[in-house]
Parts: C-alpha cells; structure tokens; sequence
C-alpha cells in the first residue's frame, strides 16, 4: 500500500492526497530526516536518542509541576496510545498502595520546590476518584496556596455529585474527553455516551465552578466532515467552555486502531480535507475571542492554558508516568503489576542530553505554546536566544510561520498548523516507539529513537 493516496479528479479543487502518517513516520526516509535535523539543530553528539535502565536508583530531580497517572478505564477506546487497563479491584488496592509509596518517597528523600501544577491524567482518572483525593491529601502539604490541580474526566462520570467531590478535594481545572457529537463517530471511537450526555457533561462541569472547563475534540476521523467539525465548536462554544482542544486523529502502532489502519480497514483521511478542518477550527475560535495557546488548543481570555506536561521540567508518578528534568527524561515501567511489586520506585528507563538539546527542547515547548520569550529563555540557560536560534527563528519568519511581536517571537496561523503536521513524523514517533516497547516489555534493556 502506498503511502500518499490521492482522490480527486482533475478538478485541483477535488485534489485531496490522503496520507499515511502512521507508516510514514516510521519510513527510512523520515528516520533519515529526523537524523538529518537533530544533527543540523542539536550536533552529532546524542543521536541516535537512547533510554536504558537506570544506574543505581536513576535520577533524583524534582519540580514545581507534577503529574499523576491513574491507568483504570470501565472501557479500552481503540484510538487510545496511553498506559491503561480495565478496572479491577485487586489491582486497584495494589495501585493505591504502590502510588502512596512512590509519592511519600519523593517528598521525603529529595528537596522538592513548592508544587505550583498538579495534573492527573490516565487511563480515565474520574473512574478512581478516591486515588485522586489521596494523592492530594498526600501533596496538599507541599503545595503552594494557589496551585492549579487538573483531573481529566470522562463525560459518564461528570455526575454534579463527582464534580462537586473533586471542587471539595481541591480540584480547579477539569478537561473533558467528548471527542465528537456525532453518535457514529462516538461508537468508531468506542465512547459509550450519547451526544445530550456529552452536553449535559459540559454543562455540569461550567455549573461546577471549576476555573477552567477544557473540553477535547477529535476531528480528521474517517467519514467525519470539516463542516462536522465546525458543528462540534460551535456546539462546545455556545455551551462557553473555557478551552477547546481539538485534536487530528493520530493512529499508533500498538492500538487497536492503529492495527486496522496497517491492514488498511480504517479509511484514510484526506490532507486538504484536514487542512479545512483546522483552518474552521481556527476561524471559528477567533471570532468568539479565544486565543491559540498551542497548535491544537484554544482559551478563553484571562484563562491559563489546561496544560499538563507542556512544561522545562515535571515529575510523573504511576506506571508509565513521565518525567523531565534538566534535559534528564525518565519513565517508570509500565507494567501494572512490575510497578505494583516494587518496594522502593524504580524508573524502567532513563535518556540524558546534551545541553544544546535541552536549549532546543525548550525553544520547541514555546513554539508549540506559541509563545517565545528572550527573558525568560535568558533566565533558565544565561545564553542570549538570538545568538542560539536566531537562524532558526529568522528561517520561520520567513516561511511565515512565526514574527516578531515586542521584544519576543509569536507563532502564526501557518506556523501552528505545520507544527501539528511536523509533530506527525517527530514527537508522535517517539511517543509510538517508548510506548510500544514499553508496553511489551516491563524493563526493556534499551529504546532507540531514531
């Protein structure tokens, strides 16, 4: 099968190549390319990226932003590429005690800052709310009073009761997983609510009182249209959420559908027709006044971004979870029962890089926020941005992808829109082969990026 199909006739309006991003990205060629840009970007020392396991008890980096993975679903969604595993009791009980264990260990052995973020993500948290009231209650103390404390919820759970549970523990932010309106495309991606349960969701949760209701969408799903997508805004800003993420479908390897998409039983979805998608997304998002504040996310004014690890440094705790900290990347294993059995927390595997990458992988989290400043960049590294990526910056100015604005650099419309498609063959390739590996093997002996 050929990566780029192309439909249409000879009518250039028709032209719509569909593309294969999940086989694309692992072709020799985009290896090759990867290669190419780190050596150009970073230097030839480092590559090709490489996680092994731990030298001693691995690294004892800390940070002000924390994340926290909760694996347990009531179902598995095909589409899904994260660490999960249907809800059972017995596994529970062991998950509660193994994720107090690590926590406490944090806080007691290394001085960790004031916690200013703490995100919980999974797997579906809202299906275990009772490990997120004890991972609070075990951090409160160690918070700063105004830290910002998000819980991703699923549109069953969003219960007035739960929601008034998790506003009781502290919770401030919530992000809800609606996906789409449209009931084929719900079933396609295995959610088992209707689309009055998914508005009834977001009008509980703006009802809540909660300072920020993110809500996701997926759009570029086969057989969904881009005046589909532009149907689904519109419905989530009339119901006034405070973010709307909206997310182009990506398959993954090791997922169930990503499995149908290399036996070609998932339809391909056109380029242009997803370029459409995105540009009413945008056009939508700015005439009712949010602003981009990633390739895929927009918020309300006055808003801080629902962000979990889009961050210079964060400490993940749970199987699976990620960490980094000063250019140091570690996971811990993902296997529930290997993560369960330890006495003392263990990272499965550990990357270290080298300062130019490190520079370079903050300059790529402002670009995906939008937003570059030259103080702050001054501030983390003691290095002037213009002597390190003024080429760079100055090739996106360029290319119309970003421009000056002040004394600091904005991404544009078009810059946003190729870092969602850039981020098909870079970072979504490395996110399918840590965690196909990782959930293969519960310590591998070693994982290549390349």
């Amino acid at each position: 099968m050929s990566l780029i199909q192309v439909e249409g006739t000879r009518d250039r309006s028709a032209w719509d190549p569909r593309i294969d991003y999940q086989r694309l990205r692992h072709n020799g060629a985009a290896r090759w390319l990867r290669g190419a840009l780190y050596r150009l970007l970073i230097g030839r020392t480092g590559w090709p990226l490489t996680f092994r396991p731990p030298i001693g008890k691995g690294p004892t980096g800390s940070s002000e932003h924390l994340y926290v993975h909760l694996p347990f679903c009531r179902q598995l969604c095909p589409h899904c590429p994260y660490n999960k595993v249907l809800f059972r009791p017995e596994p529970h009980a062991r998950y509660a005690a193994a994720l107090g264990r690590e926590i406490e260990a944090y806080f007691t052995e290394r001085e960790a800052p004031p916690v200013r973020t703490l995100y919980f993500g999974g797997g579906t948290p809202s299906v275990t709310p009772e490990l997120i009231r004890d991972s609070i209650e075990r951090i409160r103390p160690f918070t700063l009073p105004d830290v910002e404390i998000g819980v991703e919820v699923h549109p069953n759970d969003a219960s007035p009761e739960l929601l008034a549970s998790l506003r009781e523990m502290g919770v401030n932010r919530i992000s809800l997983g609606v996906e789409s309106f449209r009931p084929d495309l719900l079933k396609l991606l295995g959610r088992t609510y209707s689309p009055e349960q998914a508005e009834n969701a977001i009008r509980a949760a703006r009802a809540a009182g909660f300072a920020c209701v993110d809500v996701n969408l997926i759009c570029a799903i086969p057989g969904q249209t881009s005046e589909d997508t532009a149907a689904d805004v519109r419905r989530c800003l009339d119901l006034g959420v405070d973010q709307l993420s909206v997310y182009t479908l990506f398959t993954f390897g090791h997922t169930a559908l990503g499995t149908r998409s290399r036996q070609g039983r998932l339809s391909i979805y056109g380029d242009r027709s997803r370029l459409r998608a995105q540009h009413a997304i945008a056009k939508l998002c700015r005439a009712a006044g949010y602003r981009r504040t990633s390739p895929w996310n927009y918020t309300r004014p006055g808003i801080a971004p629902y962000s979990t690890v889009t961050r210079e440094d964060y400490v993940g705790f749970g199987a699976g979870a990620a960490s980094k900290v000063d250019g140091v990347f570690w996971f811990n294993t993902f296997s529930l029962d290997a993560y369960t059995a330890q006495e003392r927390n263990r990272p499965a595997i550990v990357m270290e890089t080298t300062e130019r990458f490190r520079r370079f992988h903050w300059l790529y989290w402002r670009l995906y926020g939008t937003e570059i400043d030259p103080d702050r960049y001054r501030t983390q590294f003691r290095r002037d941005l213009s002597r390190d990526f003024g080429g760079l910056l100055g090739t996106l100015a360029l290319l119309g992808m970003a421009r000056r604005e002040g004394t600091g650099w904005r991404v544009t419309e078009l810059g946003a829109i190729w870092m969602h498609r850039l981020q098909q063959l870079f970072s979504i390739s490395y996110i399918d082969d840590v965690w196909a590996q990782c959930q293969a093997e519960a310590w591998p002996t070693e994982v290549t990026l390349a």
